[in-house]
């Protein structure tokens, strides 16, 4: 059969649903990542906000210390039919767990070539990520980084982005389907002599001048820059995605 007789439809070859969740400790990521539909697989590297979704049902976890574990994971979740998503939080401690077992317990520095195997095992990694995001929803949660020109700082404003691996952000920004920027905002409410400080949760999610957003959707839904205490369910009520 010729190549081109192969051609199908395009809704058959199938939505993949990759999220990159990012921001500062204690802005709401593993929370928001928490309302993601169930079963829920919770892949915690190091020992970021486990106990802040521990009251959470549906949700399975399992720790992982090693990227050969997270990648054959992966492996497994190619054929698993249980689980509607997949979280690893916090992705971006995969470098300190690879830095770890390949740099630190051997006595070694960094080098050109170190930090070229770091890029490489980190790409595969995403790369697998990618590939099973086609049969579940899976959510990577980073922390962020502020990249600024040196010397500039109060004239061009800082560009944040998700923090992983030298030279591996760019390609996970490129894989991702939706890169969503979390934080944490703080208010002090005073009446008569009290006064009451306010915590809320916010996403930025539409286009921003400092923060890394992307929505892989159709481009005339209006998005709005921000939305207030965010959780899965109003992610779609706005981007206009379905759940398969």
């Amino acid at each position: 059969m010729a190549l081109l007789d192969s051609a199908v439809d395009i809704q058959e070859l199938g939505q993949r649903n990759l999220w990159v969740l990012y921001g500062k400790s204690n802005s709401g990521k593993t929370y928001v990542a928490s309302t993601f539909p169930k079963p829920l697989l919770y892949l915690q590297i190091g020992d970021d906000g486990s106990n802040t979704i521990a009251h959470v049902e549906g949700i399975s976890a399992i720790s992982v210390s090693t990227v050969k574990e997270l990648k054959d994971i992966a492996k497994e979740l190619l054929k698993d039919k249980k689980y509607k998503t997949v979280v690893v939080d916090t992705f971006s401690l995969l470098v300190n767990e690879w830095t770890d077992q390949n740099v630190i317990s051997k006595n070694k520095k960094m080098t050109q070539q170190l930090w070229g195997e770091l890029k490489t095992e980190t790409e595969e990694v995403i790369k697998a990520m990618h590939k099973i995001a086609k049969r579940h929803i899976v959510v990577l949660t980073c922390h962020e980084s502020t990249d600024a020109i040196e010397g500039m700082e109060d004239e061009i404003a800082p560009d944040i982005r998700p923090s992983v691996s030298k030279g591996a952000r760019t390609y996970l920004e490129g894989m991702a389907n939706y890169g969503i920027h979390t934080t944490k905002i703080t208010k002090e409410i005073t009446k008569g002599n009290s006064t009451k400080e306010v915590v809320k949760y916010a996403a930025d999610i539409g286009p921003n001048p400092y923060y890394w957003t992307k929505l892989q959707i159709d481009p005339s839904i209006k998005v709005p820059s921000r939305i207030i205490n965010p959780t899965y369910d109003k992610f779609m009520e706005i981007i206009g995605a379905v759940e398969e």
